[in-house]
């Protein structure tokens, strides 16, 4: 035609693509139509196209660009056609995971893939929440995560190693977030086919089992301590987590039915024209995603590092308890005198009972030493025992560095780390649950095996409720975050912060709920109850309530009266304190004690104590100061303590006027004899222990000390308890006689005691002033 210009080739190009776009469109819309109408017979007559041959969007289900779904179905069904708009790059494709979270979104609420996805969704999270709960229980208030007391380098970097898989492999996190981005834009855009609620649902639940699964990961890592452990935990809750895959795996193969296997059997994505608006929305929702992962390491991250410098610090685990060692002894201990000679020594473990503090580490886990026995704080010159990891047995042992099994060199060393007590092997460094939960080895010349250590710790909780006081075997400090009142003798004192105490059975103890006062005030009981009330209170300073306290003997005698010794240089109580327990004394004994006997004083009946007098020893026979033996066999009268010690001239001079001294050694009371001038200031009160005070020698000339002993008790007193002689103890280790020998009670009814208490100017128990 003549005056029309050549129309451009390019342009008549994109002229024709546009009307092929359209018609391809108009045709999209009647096919579907024409599905929706009757799904199952377009299926079947459907021939197949020359673009079911491109495997780039073979089952792929597009969505309506210009309007959205009228049918009550949420689903989408698949249209297989090739999308030629794609590869002009006009639309955006976002495939959805094989995933039963997927099904939340293509099916409707009431269908029966809908239901799969949510059940599949419950499993995973509800075996989250029953490991969290369960890892959570193992908790206290005061170590709320159940951390480890301690763990090791290697446990360390497996904890932050298992994080960051943990973090890597989980995926519903990032999934979710981007499934939520990709169908706000498809909804704004009113290019999809599914609902928006379905889309945020779906990927809520993805959000919600993401989550739950990097709190249990971070609670289960922090609370393992071997390093197996930590990735067997990893890879649990990942498999726990991908339950979904799972399920929807299965179903594909068609193992729920038919319908299921048709719901999982095509591949489903979004399919919706592109804008500027869009690609910047996806880049920011890709940059949000990213940040988002990275937060998750960060604070995952931060939080162990946080938990290992308070682990490191010793926040979870206990700096003070308190050990008690049974009766058992080691006739043979090798002990380094001041002199650096080597002496041959009975070891009453029981000695060595008592308060051990952390105090630095060895072979890198806490060192514990044992404090002196007055008020639990460390001793000057005494060198203590401690308790050690040794690195060489793989164990915790206790050892003094001037006690060895051996003096051989060669035995020593077979002999890991010089160990009076050892533990199994272990790397954990929790003491006091070691004690709990395995049985030790002990030696006492020869390996004893399967001996049980009682160790309690000292620290005062807010897990112990309303006790403000914890209650231990022996003196201790704690502090509570609370006032505690104590009732005496219709008084109430307000005992604030620090407290000391001795027996279980004090007071009547109430707590009231007031606010913290970081006052520290320390508070001592030396004795239970006393005809119903407490007799002896000592508070810090110049506090004090209470009136004296004397110990008589139960019935048989009213001339043998004890009293506390007074220690008037101490600043905190005015008495003797060691383990804690008051020093009862009587000055200006004389003679033999028959008081402190078991068979009382001779009188005219002779024949009923089956008694001879030597009328050899010197003091002109003077008849206090002669032994008594009973003949009989059944009595063990051939060992008596005074038949031994009083062959010596020392010892006969020392019966004209002695000090009968009742204190506590650790496990038992030893009532023993003493110069007359033995008082508070004869020795260092602070620096006293049983053992390096060689206060319980064994046999023979050795102990012309101990005349009696108690039976083992915790009790702030001896009043009630039972007391022995010992006799027998000189014959050999053969005999099957230990370091006690045979012990003959005081007293024959069982529970009477051998001592009871009285206030000055009171009475005794019968009624003797």
């Amino acid at each position: 035609m003549a005056g029309l210009s050549p129309r451009d080739p390019d342009n008549a190009g994109a002229e024709e693509m546009k009307k092929l776009l359209s018609r391809v469109e108009l045709l999209e819309k009647t096919v579907l139509f024409q599905r929706m109408e009757d799904p199952e017979q377009h299926k079947q007559e459907r021939r197949p196209t020359e673009y079911d041959a491109d495997e780039g969007i073979e089952g792929t289900l597009f969505c309506d660009p210009n309007a959205r779904s009228t049918s009550n179905e949420d689903a989408i069904l698949p249209v297989d056609v090739d999308d030629r708009r794609a590869k002009y790059d006009l639309y955006d494709t976002f495939e959805l995971p094989d995933s039963t979270f997927t099904l939340l979104i293509t099916h409707h609420f009431l269908s029966i893939p809908f239901f799969t996805g949510m059940i599949a969704c419950a499993l995973a999270l509800m075996c989250l929440i029953l490991v969290f709960i369960n890892e959570l229980e193992k908790g206290t208030i005061d170590n709320p995560f159940a951390l480890p007391a301690g763990v090791t380098t290697e446990v360390r970097v497996a904890q932050f190693v298992g994080i960051i898989i943990g973090v890597l492999m989980e995926e519903e996190i990032p999934l979710g977030l981007e499934i939520m981005g990709e169908g706000i834009k498809h909804d704004e855009s009113r290019g999809n086919g599914f609902k928006l609620r379905n889309i945020l649902l779906s990927s809520f639940l993805r959000l919600t089992v993401g989550y739950f699964f990097l709190l249990t990961l971070f609670l289960t890592v922090i609370q393992e301590s071997d390093v197996l452990a930590i990735f067997f935990d990893v890879l649990a809750l990942e498999f726990v987590e991908s339950i979904d895959d799972v399920v929807f795996a299965l179903c594909k193969r068609g193992f729920f039915g038919h319908l299921l296997k048709q719901a999982t059997g095509r591949s489903i994505a979004f399919v919706c024209k592109k804008s500027n608006e869009h690609d910047k929305f996806e880049r920011s929702l890709n940059r949000f995603i990213r940040l988002i992962y990275f937060l998750n390491v960060g604070l995952m991250i931060a939080g162990l590092s946080v938990l290992m410098v308070q682990q490191t610090h010793g926040y979870y685990r206990c700096k003070s308890f308190s050990i008690q060692f049974g009766d058992e002894t080691w006739e043979d201990a090798w002990v380094e005198l001041d002199n650096g000679n080597m002496e041959k020594r009975l070891l009453v473990y029981s000695h060595f009972n008592g308060i051990y503090v952390e105090n630095g580490t060895h072979d890198g886990k806490p060192r514990y030493v044992e404090q002196n026995k007055e008020d639990g704080h460390s001793f000057r010159s005494t060198i203590p025992a401690e308790i050690v990891y040794c690195e060489d047995a793989e164990s915790w042992v206790f050892r003094h560095e001037k006690i060895s099994t051996t003096l051989s060199q060669e035995d020593d060393d077979q002999n890991e780390c010089d160990w009076l007590l050892l533990s199994p092997q272990t790397e954990n460094y929790d003491l006091i649950e070691m004690a709990q939960e395995e049985y030790w080895s002990m030696w006492r010349g020869a390996v004893m095996k399967n001996y049980e250590v009682y160790i309690t710790c000292n620290e005062c909780h807010r897990s112990s409720g309303t006790n403000a006081i914890l209650l231990f075997p022996f003196v201790f400090q704690c502090f509570c975050s609370r006032f505690t009142h104590a009732h005496l003798n219709n008084q109430t004192v307000t005992i604030m912060g620090i407290a000391r105490i001795t027996n279980a059975t004090v007071m009547e103890v109430s707590t009231a709920s007031v606010a913290s006062t970081r006052t520290l005030v320390k508070f001592f009981d030396v004795r239970v109850l006393c005809n119903q009330s407490v007799i002896s209170v000592f508070f810090t300073g110049s506090i004090y309530i209470g009136v004296d306290v004397f110990l008589s003997l139960a019935s048989k005698d009213n001339k043998t009266a004890l009293t506390i010794m007074k220690d008037f240089a101490d600043d905190t109580v005015d008495f003797v304190e060691i383990y804690g327990r008051p020093t009862y004394f009587a000055r200006n004994m004389a003679g033999k004690p028959y008081g402190l006997l078991r068979y009382g004083y001779p009188d005219d009946d002779d024949e009923y104590f089956d008694v001879f007098y030597n009328s050899t020893i010197i003091d002109g026979g003077n008849s206090e100061l002669v032994p008594h033996k009973h003949l009989d066999r059944d009595d063990f009268g051939d060992d008596d303590f005074f038949r031994v010690n009083n062959a010596t001239s020392s010892f006969q001079e020392l019966l004209r006027n002695y000090t009968f001294v009742l204190w506590y050694s650790g496990r038992r009371w030893y009532g023993q004899i003493f110069p007359p001038d033995h008082a508070a200031e004869s020795f260092a009160e602070e620096e006293f222990h049983a053992f390096w005070a060689n206060s319980f020698s064994g046999v023979g000339s050795k102990d012309n000390e101990t005349l009696i002993i108690s039976e083992p008790s915790t009790k702030g007193t001896p009043e009630g308890l039972s007391f022995y002689e010992m006799r027998r103890r000189n014959l050999p280790g053969s005999e099957g006689y230990g370091s006690f020998g045979v012990l003959i009670q005081l007293v024959d009814a069982e529970d009477a005691g051998f001592f009871h208490c009285v206030e000055a100017g009171g009475q005794d128990a019968s009624g003797n002033a």
